[in-house]
């Protein structure tokens, strides 16, 4: 009886372990409208739970992506059911460019690439507002994705190229589709033109990571702290806002403003001048705090409660094991910037990372501080697929350089505008005069 027993449980395990490793009812579908997008989402947010995929791949952020700077292209999002379950998620669009009405190329990419153009006309700046970009895919579904994913590449003709950008360097989807697309002679361009992430990794502690830093990081950061160390000396203090505070909407609207004032000040429009940009972190945010991922730190003087008194300010986004720094931004004009409030706020943030054991993400972007205070890189990588001719290639190179060129220029008349607002015509000219010499210093120092 116990052998019987026992030779029934092996066996009810053994059917529940197939029934998880062997797909039952294999197929896809291709969503194309918004409304389909719309009644994705329970099953889109169930599957994001149950994968290792970044913030940058919930259904909020690619939803509201799309209604920003998606919406004149066509949705291809490629869907992979097991009977009526979605266990893999590949969030295609169509984005179709041409050069001087005369010309076109069409490419097959994911919602949150660097696109070039919103509802606003070109889109300034030159990165995608998400910083990793994957497919959603169940790991034991995975064989059975590629392959429905690759047939499907495969017979279409509307596109002439499949770009995936920001593709972590580690990511199986590089390797995967850079073998069987070249076995099947397509031409497959590997791209290390993505820019790199800084984090710091969980599972060290405090101690842990201060000894990885330079001794002058390390005692930089003690020192930082000593600024909140609950001594009556003490000028400033770290305020932290949960998700519940009845003020968030009015902190963001604010943290919006510091922001655009620090970048405009060095003559740099900033992430928040375009509307779009600006409608979609605020969207994005609110979104996100009714799912409890947002936090907002700031640090004010220790006798001041207002807002409007924040020496700097940081948005974080709290997702699975990890701690994203969105943004950060400084009120220039404070009396108190002698303190260093950016190195406080980012010690601070990173010590509660620690403290929680999640990992502290500074997100995409190679500035100085990020690297002194980060001790490692994650490099996100671009893979082109395409098997068009010489002809449709020089049109896509042709396009590209367009893009980036016509992008430049409108940056750069942006920058002057701001760098000569309120001025006469010759004050104007000379100051910006000065700032391209300024630029041009610290291109030559980093050289």
């Amino acid at each position: 009886m116990t052998e019987l027993i026992n030779l029934t449980q092996t066996v009810e395990k053994n059917t529940c372990e197939v029934k998880k490793c062997e797909p039952k009812n294999i197929r896809h579908t291709v969503i194309d409208s918004k409304e389909d997008f719309d009644n994705l989402e329970s099953k889109w947010n169930r599957l994001s739970e149950q994968t290792n995929g970044s913030i940058f791949q919930t259904f909020d952020w690619n939803r509201t992506w799309w209604k920003y700077f998606g919406d004149y292209g066509k949705l291809q999002i490629f869907v992979l059911y097991d009977e009526d379950e979605v266990v893999g998620i590949a969030p295609l669009f169509i984005d179709k460019y041409s050069l001087f009405g005369l010309f076109s190329f069409t490419w097959l990419r994911m919602i949150g690439s660097n696109v070039r153009k919103t509802q606003e006309g070109t889109l300034m700046g030159t990165n995608a507002y998400s910083d990793y970009l994957q497919f959603v895919i169940l790991d034991e579904y995975e064989a059975s994705f590629y392959e429905h994913l690759m047939g499907f590449i495969k017979n279409e003709t509307f596109f002439d190229a499949l770009i995936l950008e920001e593709i972590p360097e580690k990511s199986s989807t590089l390797a995967i589709l850079e073998n069987d697309f070249s076995s099947l002679g397509f031409n497959v361009e590997i791209k290390n033109e993505s820019k790199t992430s800084l984090i710091v990794p969980r599972g060290k502690g405090w101690e842990g990571y201060l000894k990885n830093l330079t001794t002058k990081e390390r005692r930089n950061v003690r020192k930082s702290l000593r600024n909140i160390d609950g001594s009556s000396n003490d000028e400033v203090r770290v305020m932290k806002l949960d998700n519940n505070h009845d003020d968030f909407d009015l902190y963001l609207k604010h943290f919006v403003e510091l922001h655009t004032d620090q970048w405009n000040r060095d003559g740099f429009p900033g992430t928040f001048l375009q509307k779009s940009m600006k409608n979609f972190f605020l969207e994005t945010c609110g979104k996100l705090i009714e799912k409890k991922f947002i936090r907002i730190y700031t640090i004010l003087p220790t006798d001041s409660t207002g807002i409007e008194n924040s020496v700097a300010m940081a948005i974080v986004i709290s997702y699975k094991n990890r701690l994203y720094l969105q943004h950060g931004g400084m009120d220039m004009s404070s009396p108190l910037l002698s303190i260093g409030p950016g190195m406080l706020l980012n010690a601070t943030l990173i010590k509660e990372a620690i403290k929680e054991d999640l990992t502290f993400d500074f997100l995409r972007g190679e500035e100085k501080y990020k690297e002194r205070l980060a001790n490692k890189i994650n490099q996100n990588t671009t893979i082109e697929i395409s098997t068009v001719s010489a002809r449709k290639d020089l049109i896509r190179r042709l396009i590209s350089f367009n893009q980036k060129l016509k992008r430049r220029f409108i940056n750069e008349l942006v920058r002057k505008k701001l760098i000569t607002k309120n001025q006469s015509f010759v004050s104007g000219w000379y100051h910006y005069i000065q700032f391209l010499f300024s630029r041009l210093a610290n291109k030559l120092k980093v050289v």
